[in-house]
């Protein structure tokens, strides 16, 4: 078998169509082909390319060659002999797919993940024909390992049949494939794959069954405009999101577990109070502890529930933990309406103000401020600039703001991941430029391959920022409802004080004040009051001492009415 070696520059500089004449065809054309002498011949394209004969010894040769490279460790070099081979022979000869194969790996062993995924997406692409395409399941999987399973390598991962997939793999590739169907809302594919993960490998079990009851939960029409909620689909839900736990309770723990359990508890919470079963998600809620990921959250979920029933000490006291220094950068917006609205239920008229008041007075400067802002780019690539300086800002109360709604941008999943994938892009340009030395990566192998990530570093820069602008703009929405409920709130007070509350506001009011407010200590605690000094063990302990304002007055027909008490104003 013979090969051409083609001249790299000339292939660069003649179009692909003029490549094609080779020199068989001008010995082929018939002598009537030849113009007349007065003819005007346009100048024909010239192959310039050498051709040099490389034989498939010398193909083997140079495949030896760089697997001795490569198990020398000497991975840049071994990637120059298999690429030399790559581009010299055919793509269907055996020897060229194997160096296609071997490029790629010694890729990956310099940390150049994305330029090795690129070698081997070919492989994927031909399939099962390719000798080495099961080989390359293996690279597929440590790539998606080393990359925090980027979408893009899940995609290749999902094209492999399972029983191609290793036997000791065989849990993490069906999880994987699970997760990206999920992240591509192909919710019943996942749920497939998910179900397919077996208890032998517990930390991706867990992984597994806890978004297996988050699709439940989906798939039961809880939470959006279904007329009737799958009570069976609910109790799957729930039973999947227990098994988690049974994991944690019966196998030990570990960081992955420890971590998803959480999150389960979490979600259980949740499903109790859109239920309305208060006090057993309020059970739920308390079972996780305050070095969890999630206790903020189910700190703040939890005072709502706390609010449903009527326990407003304890709601109020969470908030008041949500609202310490501590957690300056959180974002918690909706804590300060709930705080507001307690208050005035209670007819804590000037408390209730003095909350609106300073809550518009923190968010609606920066509300409009980043409004304007956010929508003067339209350009995605140059919104993420602008997002990179800010977090630089000198300006250091905007600055403090401005961190909170971004933290809970960041809270959006598929936004943090390309933020992470862009991290990874400018990480392995930097190891280009340090294998290239100080010449700098301008050419050869090292050009090409900064080159090739300089620019999908671009495409993504544009998706993470066309997403975060996305992200942060629904978020100023709902800021802006939650700053119109304050305000609602404020507007209220007034009717109140005039004696011009509606039926159903009197109502929540009296039942306020018919609500048992005791704060009760028991033998493991001591009371103490809080004196403007909040300390860190103390977080999440606070109870608010609040007693109703409301007079209760009967009205004509025996049943009491709220007025406000004197000194309310």
């Amino acid at each position: 078998m013979i090969h051409h070696l083609r001249n790299s520059l000339v292939k660069h500089l003649l179009p692909l169509a003029a490549l094609s004449l080779a020199g068989s065809a001008w010995a082929a054309a018939p002598e009537d082909a030849v113009p007349p002498a007065d003819t005007v011949v346009e100048d024909e394209p010239v192959n310039l390319e050498a051709e040099v004969v490389v034989s498939d010894a010398a193909l083997t040769q140079w495949l030896r060659e760089g697997k001795a490279l490569f198990d020398d460790e000497r991975y840049l070099d071994a990637a120059l002999k298999f690429r030399q081979l790559v581009e010299t022979g055919q793509e269907m000869n055996p020897l060229v797919q194997e160096a296609q194969f071997s490029l790629g790996a010694s890729l990956f062993e310099l940390g150049l993940y994305q330029s090795a995924l690129t070698r081997f997406e070919p492989i994927v692409d031909t399939g099962a024909e390719h000798p080495q395409y099961a080989k390359t399941l293996v690279y597929l999987l440590k790539i998606s390992r080393a990359t925090g399973s980027d979408p893009s390598v899940l995609l290749k991962i999902a094209d492999y049949p399972p029983e191609l997939y290793p036997p000791d793999l065989k849990d993490e590739l069906h999880f994987l494939v699970g997760l990206y169907f999920y992240g591509e809302s192909r919710l019943s594919e996942a749920l497939t794959r998910f179900q397919e993960v077996s208890e032998r490998n517990e930390e991706f079990f867990v992984r597994a069954k806890f978004l297996e009851g988050v699709i439940r939960v989906a798939q039961s029409g809880l939470g959006t405009e279904a007329k009737e909620i799958d009570s069976d689909t609910l109790t799957q839900a729930s039973e999947a999101f227990k098994a988690v736990l049974r994991v944690q309770r019966d196998q030990g723990s570990s960081e992955t577990i420890d971590r998803v359990a959480g999150q389960a508890i979490l979600a259980l919470g949740r499903l109790f109070y859109s239920t309305r079963q208060y006090d057993v998600a309020v059970r739920y809620y308390n079972e996780i502890p305050d070095e969890s990921a999630e206790w903020l959250d189910s700190l703040y979920e939890v005072s709502w529930v706390h609010y449903q029933l009527k326990n407003y000490p304890r709601a109020l006291g969470n908030l008041h933990t949500l609202n310490s220094p501590y957690f300056a950068d959180q974002y918690y917006p909706e804590s300060r309406v709930l705080q507001a609205l307690i208050l005035f239920y209670n007819c804590r008229y000037d408390e209730a103000d003095v909350i609106v008041k300073q809550f518009v007075q923190d968010y609606f400067p920066l509300m409009d401020r980043l409004g304007k802002e956010i929508n003067q780019f339209a350009d995605p690539n140059a919104f993420y600039q602008w997002l990179a300086q800010l977090s630089k800002s000198e300006d250091a109360e905007y600055s403090t703001r401005f961190k909170r709604i971004f933290n809970a941008a960041l809270a959006d999943k598929k936004l943090r991941r390309k933020f992470d994938t862009v991290a990874k892009l400018n990480a392995e340009l930097s190891r280009i430029d340090k294998l290239a030395g100080p010449q700098g990566a301008t050419d050869g192998l090292l050009g090409s391959l900064k080159g090739e990530i300089t620019g999908y570093r671009f495409l993504v820069v544009g998706e993470a920022g066309g997403l975060a602008q996305a992200r942060l703009v629904r978020l100023l929405g709902d800021l802006r409802r939650h700053l119109a409920g304050a305000i609602k709130i404020r507007q209220e007070t007034r009717k109140a004080r005039r004696g011009d509350s509606s039926d159903g506001v009197l109502q929540e009011q009296a039942a306020a004040a018919a609500a048992k407010q005791e704060i009760v200590v028991d033998d493991e605690h001591i009371e103490w009051p809080f004196t403007g000094e909040y300390w860190k063990d103390e977080l999440g302990s606070y109870l608010y001492d609040i007693d109703s304002l409301c007079k209760m007055e009967p009205e004509s027909g025996g049943a009491p009415a709220p007025t406000p008490a004197e000194g309310g104003e």
